[in-house]
């Protein structure tokens, strides 16, 4: 490794990844976008927030959004442009929808000053788009036994 400080961050990381693993905790949040006066595309978001208490009193968060549309007519090319509704929204600047995505950046420098700041970036997202049936009433029965 190159420049002053990252043998040592390997170092102390290192024997920390596997308790890290362990101690990692995954919450999944339910929000049904039927309500929302204009933002109905996707139909739900399924919120997804990994936490890794890696260092302490800095706990890594990591959200992000898994999106569910429900197209019974329109189908899949429906839904890839309620997709376009989402992403046009997240990025246009308006400050109608926040961030869909928050991932942490640690630094670690010698002054270890404690700033904290918030950036919002444009990252490209790979979306992988998967289509499946609609489940019927019969499947939650079958799914709960």
């Amino acid at each position: 490794m190159k420049g002053r400080g990252e043998d040592a961050m390997a170092a102390w990381l290192q024997p920390r990844l596997q308790a890290a693993m362990q101690d990692a905790t995954v919450t999944l949040r339910l929000h049904p976008q039927r309500e929302a006066e204009s933002n109905k595309s996707p139909d739900f978001v399924l919120e997804m927030e990994v936490r890794v208490p890696l260092f302490d009193g800095v706990p890594l968060v990591v959200k992000v959004p898994i999106l569910l549309e429900v197209e019974a007519g329109a189908g899949f090319e429906g839904a890839l442009m309620d997709l376009e509704r989402y992403v046009t929204r997240s990025v246009d600047g308006s400050g109608r929808q926040p961030p869909a995505i928050s991932l942490p950046f640690i630094v670690a420098t010698e002054a270890a000053a404690a700033n904290r700041l918030e950036v919002v970036r444009q990252l490209p997202v790979q979306f992988s788009a998967v289509e499946l049936p609609i489940p019927s009433p019969q499947w939650r029965h079958r799914r709960g036994s």
